[in-house]
């Protein structure tokens, strides 16, 4: 019987990596989901926020992504970069190699990879 319960167990676990890039249920099929990594508070360390990523026809991206404490952040991406949030805050990004940096004061953080960032 534990033998059937660990090979369930393990049929199952590859379709929770599948599941957070799947396309979101009764949308276009363009919409997907996943995880960044993020912080909201000074001295936070990182933690995985979940993100659904909207591209545009005209090759923008939005990332729509769920806080800490359940409040949305949206940013804006044109040309594989993030050039604006809808946070009253000020933003500054730095690109490095694989990923882009995002910061809004007061002290949001957010490491997104650099593949979200380009419409398909």
């Amino acid at each position: 019987m534990r033998f059937v319960a660990l090979f369930a167990c393990a049929a199952l676990l590859p379709l929770s990596g599948y599941a957070q890039s799947a396309n979101i249920a009764g949308t276009d099929g363009t919409r997907s989901v996943g995880h960044i990594d993020c912080a909201v508070k000074d001295g936070q360390l990182n933690s995985s926020c979940p993100v659904e990523i909207l591209p545009k026809e005209d090759g923008s991206v939005t990332l729509r992504v769920m806080l800490p404490g359940g409040q949305v952040r949206y940013l804006y991406a044109t040309d594989g970069k993030v050039t604006s949030t809808d946070s009253t805050g000020s933003m500054a990004s730095k690109t490095l190699a694989n990923s882009t940096v995002v910061h809004i004061t007061p002290a949001e953080r957010f490491e997104i990879p650099n593949s979200l960032l380009v419409g398909k």
